[in-house]
């Protein structure tokens, strides 16, 4: 089948219909986590597990969040491409993409004043307090943005999510040099 054939099927979907492929989508995604979470719990078992059950935990959490996030990457490449006419949603999702990458970045740098001894306010301490948690999350941002600057219907929206990938891509490599790297280099 041609390219221009699918198309033309995919936008003759109903609304309904896409909308139930991309929950299913994520729902498929959900219950693919769970199992592979199930399986490594399995493997696992033992009394490692049962004396260092939170530090297990924990690692449970982040490989559901990550086998998740990267099989959820195909309901939203769907969403992404069913929602491609739709200049409003386009228009509010670079805003917010870049509104939620300058988060990032401005949590850098209030963490980095603060590390320098620059006296913040209470409100902009607890910025500063995010740049650890915005360092786990922007490698997910980054590609989400990233994915959606792929589907993008125009150049101007491919350029602001990009933008906004790239921002966040910078902060998850600080990120990663800033909290990993000490540990890395320890020597030993």
């Amino acid at each position: 089948m041609k390219i221009p054939a699918v198309w033309d099927r995919i936008n003759r979907l109903s609304t309904f219909t896409k909308a139930a492929i991309v929950i299913g989508g994520y729902a498929t995604a959900f219950l693919f986590a769970l199992f592979v979470v199930f399986l490594y719990m399995n493997a696992t078992s033992g009394p490692d597990r049962q004396a260092s059950a939170g530090m297990y935990d924990f690692g449970d959490m982040l490989l559901f969040l990550a086998i998740f996030g990267t099989v959820s990457t195909i309901p939203t490449a769907l969403m992404l491409i069913f929602l491609r006419r739709n200049q409003i949603f386009w228009i509010m999702s670079s805003v917010i993409a870049l509104s939620i990458a300058s988060t990032g970045i401005t949590a850098i740098a209030l963490s980095t004043l603060m590390r320098r001894g620059v006296a913040l306010s209470e409100g902009l301490k607890m910025w500063a307090a995010l740049e650890f948690p915005r360092a786990f999350v922007s490698p997910f941002l980054a590609t989400a943005f990233g994915l959606s600057a792929l589907i993008a219907p125009t150049a101007r929206f491919r350029w602001l999510l990009l933008v906004a990938a790239f921002i966040e891509m910078i902060g998850s490599i600080y990120g990663f040099f800033h909290w990993f790297g000490p540990l890395l280099l320890q020597r030993r």
